[in-house]
């Protein structure tokens, strides 16, 4: 760290004495200065006004006027704001004013960040989307991945849980690309972090970003070789603009809640299900518990011996809060810009805590800052340094963070005396020690110090003087992570109940005693460099417009393992070159051909070339049709190509054996041992994969756009392993054979998106829309072995989705899938591996074998990913107000679910909402409801993957809500403030799901993963 800081402080000096220098030097300058209003004459605060050469850029004020110094002569300059039609005006005489209208739901003029180059919106002929980091602040969540979801066509997001100000989200273009279901690489300021990239970029706030663009066609992914195939996420940061200082302030008050929470199961009703589990394995009616202990604990009267607690209900808050302060500050002149933020995050409390002797109370603390510096140093030479990162320390008791502790909250039963004795001691049972209370208050904490620092320095050269549009720059790039934990473990007296229940008497249990905290320390940290040089060429001729762009891109990563050969750094060399054509905003044409390679593969298979085309048909620009005036755009877009990626799940230096050598044997000092953990393939290659995108835009009127995009993928080099093509008596363990280039993987589907916008008077704007993506994946070699000819299905990989499960399929013949006697059990004559009894689930005999056993199982369920992912949205404004709606889901998605909470048996039994209504013979006479098979204390044939545990995950979120209100610029100016704003919002507000059971939620993993969260947000805004 303190190298990084040297460094910078000379790159600050260097560029001081640039500037100094170059200010001695004679430029002809311009000042353009004019207003920008809306239709209505209005004026409009914060429209970006920038010039074409140079990066000179400024924003309008409250009264919509602007001023902007150029190092030479502007011919036109460029308006642009989210919700308003970007414009272009010439420069008359030092002035340029502009009547700015409501944005067309297709802005041709929009400016689209590819990562490594730039395009308007209109020159597009891929595949590409984006969204403001504007939009994104609307959702008031700590991470940025949770404020993705619904805002970027082709983007499938995953919160499995969201934990406050720690959250897991998966993201997924277009659904999968191959059997590893990777995660896109993520491009932040042009700098590619391809290791832990959604950790990476999920410490970036919204209030930070200018776009976040997503890449899944080849056509803007060949460029990325090795590292592109499963799609790029590009995030733009903001930068400075010219004009008097500007600052920005926004405080947030969030309060937070869980979506689900398991069905609380009464003392009274576990006692009665244990006994019933009890008796249906022939272990007697009152096994656990006598007439009058159920009695006793359902009445209520004498809770001292006979408890009801609810242990989640007992340590874990309803409601949490959040608190966010984020100030931005920018500005600058001709010469210089910069752009500084600061976002300072507290996650409060959500455990009830007794601990006294030191603070078991979990707190987070999260400062982002970012400062972006533009310099331009003379007439042809401008730098700029890029400096980010973020600090957080994360706070939690000992038993870790709630992920590890939410499940206990649901593991010791409500009939458990507790959470201790009357002296204080610690209550357990004989099956669960690590109890909600002594994890959080007798287990010490933890206290883990997270650092990332992302540092970026280039320099870009306008080579104008050798021939106009030709430009060069070079970039170093930095980014580091560390990991330091303080932890602080303890151990504690461990007690549980003896005797009768109607005596209070405790016995120690285990030989654990209280113990004063012990202090321990550990890290970890990984960290890459990253060069970049870069020829750009951009020139027009008339009604012909051409570019060119050629880049090497060098990447030195080391991760953060410990032992040979993990801990060597990883080396990528990627290299590109992209050509575009452009006439007359008609016909469109762009090659690109990525060149890449890692020292992952041997030299003669280390690089490969991903080369790309894609084309675009304007026919609403054509001569014939300009006179249709209802038809605002109509284009045809196709790109083909090669995509590319190295995250294949291989070993390191896949193509070299690894065998050591170690002392062993029967006399150690004599003998050794040699163990072959590898055998290499030297042919093994990086994965690639074709990409074919087909699509039309359609506009009508201006304010109507359609788009459709029909895709396919198809990787036929997937790296497998070759244990399908080898005998397995060939001596070499199976986990060690080589890995081969002979998987074929297939994903295709199709992408919807309509929007529209509307100015509707004065005071009125609306704003609708949606999308929908259709993906579907198949396996079509994933080298699996084929099973006997005795199986109902002999493949259980190939032909099917990503994730395929297998399991029973349950008889319904009977009506409801259970056998409800012991005749029909006998009438199936089948045998279970374990006997089935009264009450348990019918299985069907597949094969025709009379055996139920794996040879039986079917396919179930549709894979790990869904097939329809969808959003759809609404703004309305009027006058000052404001209001947004955001809804998003998914459809055709179901998998099954097991353990603790599904299944009933765990520990000392785990019962859900499902288990109150379980087969009893009772029940099964008298016609009453039945949701769950008989209860048992252990496991048996009920309890393996089956369609009876298949649960339709198809869900329909309120993702998001904003209401916002602009005060009177009177009030504003009371404390010196441009505009001042007040907003209320929430997240996850309501789902409708199909779920058999409301105990979880259908994004997790089950009963006992931590639920998603809801959030209420206020906010207050300020410019100055």
């Amino acid at each position: 760290m303190k190298r990084i800081i040297e460094y910078i402080a000379i790159i600050t000096l260097l560029l001081s004495g640039a500037i100094g220098v170059s200010a001695q030097e004679k430029e002809k300058k311009a000042q353009v200065s004019g207003r920008v209003t809306d239709r209505n004459g209005e004026p409009l605060a914060g429209i970006r006004v920038s010039a074409g050469q140079g990066g000179a850029m400024t924003v309008t004020g409250m009264d919509g006027a602007y001023v902007l110094t150029l190092p030479e002569a502007a011919d036109e300059l460029r308006f642009a704001f989210p919700g308003y039609r970007t414009a272009v005006s010439p420069v008359t005489d030092g002035k340029a004013d502009v009547v700015l209208d409501i944005a067309e739901t297709f802005d041709r003029d929009e400016t689209v960040y590819l990562g490594h180059t730039t395009l308007r919106k209109g020159e597009i002929s891929g595949a590409v989307s984006s969204v403001s980091g504007r939009e994104l602040a609307k959702s008031p969540v700590s991470n940025l991945s949770m404020a993705l979801a619904g805002r970027l066509p082709g983007l499938f997001t995953q919160e499995t849980y969201s934990e406050p100000s720690r959250a897991n989200t998966g993201l997924y273009v277009r659904g999968v690309s191959s059997i590893r279901g990777n995660q896109p690489v993520v491009v932040i300021d042009g700098m590619v972090v391809s290791h832990n990239t959604i950790e990476s970029f999920d410490y970036i706030s919204a209030n930070e970003i200018e776009s976040v663009s997503l890449l899944k066609d080849a056509a803007s992914l060949a460029l990325y070789g090795i590292q592109g195939a499963d799609g790029v996420l590009v995030i733009t940061t903001r930068r400075g603009q010219q004009g008097k200082l500007k600052i920005g302030v926004s405080l947030d008050q969030t309060f937070e809640q869980r979506t689900t929470t398991p069905d609380f199961i009464s003392s009274g009703e576990y006692a009665r299900m244990r006994n019933q589990a009890a008796f249906n394995d022939g272990l007697g009616k009152n096994h656990f518990y006598s007439d009058e202990q159920v009695a006793a604990f359902e009445s209520g009267s004498d809770r001292e011996h006979y408890p009801d607690n609810n242990w989640r209900e007992m340590f874990l808050k309803d409601l949490s809060s959040m608190q966010r302060l984020g100030i931005d500050l920018s500005g600058g002149s001709d010469r210089v810009l910069y752009y500084s933020n600061v976002n300072l995050l507290h996650q409060g409390n959500f455990y009830n805590t007794d601990q006294s002797d030191y603070n078991a109370k979990n707190r987070d603390i999260w400062v982002n800052f970012r400062s972006n510096v533009d310099v331009k140093i003379n007439k042809y030479l401008s730098s700029s340094l890029r400096l980010a990162g973020n600090v957080k320390r994360e706070k939690t008791p000992g038993g870790g963070f709630l992920s590890a502790i939410y499940p206990t909250l649901f593991h010791i039963p409500p009939t458990v005396y507790g959470p201790t004795t009357p002296d204080g001691g610690v209550i357990v049972t004989d099956k669960v020690q690590g109890t909600p209370y002594g994890l959080i208050n007798r287990s010490g904490f933890t206290r883990h110090t997270v650092t990332n620092v992302y540092a970026q320095f280039a320099l870009n050269l306008d080579l104008g003087f050798l021939t106009k549009g030709l430009s060069l720059n070079g970039s170093f790039a930095y980014q580091t992570n560390a990991v330091n934990t303080l932890n602080t473990p303890q151990t504690y007296e461990k007690w549980i109940r003896t005797g009768d229940l109607s005596d209070l008497a405790f016995g120690v249990y285990g030989s654990d005693v209280n113990s004063p905290l012990r202090y321990e320390k550990s890290s970890s940290m990984y960290y890459q460099l990253t060069y970049q040089g870069m020829l750009n060429y951009n020139r027009t001729f008339g009604k012909h417009r051409v570019g060119a762009m050629a880049y090497v891109f060098y990447q030195d990563l080391s991760k953060g393992e410990t032992t040979m050969p993990l801990l060597l750094p990883y080396m990528k060399l990627v290299s590109g070159a992209e050509a575009t054509y452009n006439y007359d905003d008609r016909y469109l044409l762009k090659f690109d051909i990525g060149y890449s390679g890692s020292e992952q593969y041997a030299p003669s298979h280390r690089f490969v070339a991903t080369p790309a085309f894609s084309a675009a048909w304007v026919l609403s620009n054509e001569p014939f049709m300009r006179d249709v005036k209802w038809l605002s755009d109509l284009r045809f877009r196709v790109s083909y190509g090669k995509t590319a990626t190295d995250r294949s799940g291989l070993g390191r230096y896949a193509y070299l054996d690894n065998i050591t050598l170690t002392q062993g044997g029967t006399i150690p000092s004599l003998s050794y041992i040699v163990t072959e953990s590898q055998v290499g393939n030297p042919d093994i290659a990086a994965e690639i994969s074709k990409k074919l995108n087909v699509g039309v835009d359609i506009g009508l009127f201006d304010n109507l756009t359609l788009s459709v995009d029909y895709f396919k993928d198809r990787m036929d080099n997937m790296v497998i392993s070759s244990s399908a093509s080898l005998p397995t008596y060939q001596g070499v363990p199976m986990a060690a054979l080589p890995m081969v280039n002979t998987g074929v993987f297939e994903n295709k589907g199709y992408e919807i998106g309509l929007n529209f916008s509307r100015q509707i008077g004065r005071d009125w704007s609306l704003s609708l829309g949606g999308s929908l993506l259709y993906a579907e994946n198949k396996i079509i070699n994933g080298g699996e072995v084929l099973k006997d000819a005795d199986y109902a299905y002999r493949n259980w990989s190939d032909g099917y989705p990503y994730g395929q499960e297998f399991g029973y399929l349950v008889n319904r013949d009977n009506g409801n899938g259970f056998y409800n006697s012991a005749e029909e059990i006998a009438a199936d004559g089948l045998t279970y591996e374990i006997a089935p009894r009264v009450g348990d689930l019918r299985y069907m005999d597949l094969n025709h074998d009379g055996i139920i056993n794996e040879k039986d199982k079917a396919p179930i369920g549709s894979g790990a990913v869904p097939k329809y992912y969808y959003s759809f949205y609404g703004e309305l404004k009027w006058k000052s107000f404001d209001l947004s709606i955001l809804f998003q889901g998914i459809g055709k998605y179901s998998t099954t679910f097991s353990g603790a909470g599904v299944y009933e048996y765990d520990l000392d039994g785990v019962f859900g909402s499902l288990h109150r209504n379980a087969w009893t013979q009772e029940r099964y006479d008298s016609g009453q409801r039945i949701d769950y098979p008989a209860l048992s204390t252990q496991k048996n044939s009920n309890h393996e993957t089956n369609s009876f545990f298949l649960y339709n995950r198809s869900y329909l979120r309120l993702k998001n809500v904003e209401i916002g209100y602009t005060l009177p610029a009177k009030w504003a100016r009371a404390i010196s403030a441009e505009n001042l704003r007040i907003s209320v919002s929430g997240q996850n507000l309501l789902t409708w799901d199909k779920m058999k059971s409301g105990d979880f939620g259908p994004e997790g993993t089950g009963y006992l993963s931590v639920p998603v969260y809801r959030l209420y947000n206020i906010r207050l805004s300020m410019n100055f």
